[in-house]
């Protein structure tokens, strides 16, 4: 009776071992698999196609809302032209990717900092106001089949806010830009201006708590109001303001 178990516990233990060997084998070939998927998938170079796609649909909205803010009379179907162009030349551009990119062009109306933008097919401007803007609003979805990527959302908002900030004062008024986020656009110099009716001699900038940056124009004559102010950004954006409002 005693040999009948110990022979059991004795099976009992080899069984069990039998049991532990087969689970690290199992385990180990399940970490071999993964270590090689993750060794070979080119996970950087998705990122950086990712990247790309994202980085030149947001260059192509700014340079869309520039010809459509330039443009006399404006033409609102620009932007959604070329976003058709661009979501056609992806397949060219990516070959074997089988990417493809929709768009959702912005067509309701959105509160920034208490002024209402209302877009039409995706661009909106707000001109010859004290606080007028220029903006574009796409919303993407990008799918690449080869990396299976499916419903990558985003969103392409684009704003310049021009605001002058008081009447003018001799030959010389003071006016803020910014962009979506609020941040100041800097580095701009006098060619980024004009005063209608006035030379522009000299623009500088310097900080304010209230506005972090108020750029002065200095124009060759003392300025008259009403006083309208022209602005186009480094990317070509243009924004007409005026002192006061119409």
């Amino acid at each position: 009776m005693k040999m009948i178990r110990h022979n059991n516990k004795g099976q009992f233990v080899i069984i069990a071992a039998l049991l532990i060997a087969i689970m690290i084998i199992s385990i180990g070939a399940l970490m071999h698999t993964a270590v090689t998927y993750y060794k070979h998938e080119p996970w950087e170079e998705y990122l950086t196609l990712i990247g790309n796609i994202e980085l030149n649909s947001r260059q192509l909205v700014e340079l869309s809302l520039a010809n459509y803010t330039n443009s006399n009379p404006k033409n609102p179907s620009i932007l959604e032209d070329n976003l058709r162009k661009w979501q056609t030349n992806l397949t060219a551009i990516y070959p074997g990717r089988e990417a493809y990119l929709n768009y959702t062009l912005a067509n309701q109306a959105y509160n920034v900092d208490g002024i209402t933008i209302n877009y039409e097919s995706g661009l909106a401007y707000i001109w010859e106001k004290q606080t007028s803007l220029s903006a574009a609003n796409v919303t993407f979805t990008l799918n690449i089949a080869s990396i299976g990527l499916t419903g990558y959302k985003f969103t392409v908002t684009t704003l310049v806010k021009l605001k002058i900030l008081s009447p003018p004062a001799g030959d010389v008024i003071n006016v803020t830009v910014t962009l979506e986020d609020g941040m100041p656009i800097t580095d701009l110099t006098k060619d980024n201006f004009q005063v209608d009716n006035a030379d522009v001699v000299r623009v500088s900038s310097t900080y304010d708590p209230t506005y972090q940056i108020v750029y002065t124009i200095r124009c060759a004559n003392p300025i008259s109001t009403p006083v309208t102010v022209k602005l186009w950004d480094l990317r070509g954006i243009q924004v007409t303001a005026k002192y006061p409002s119409s």
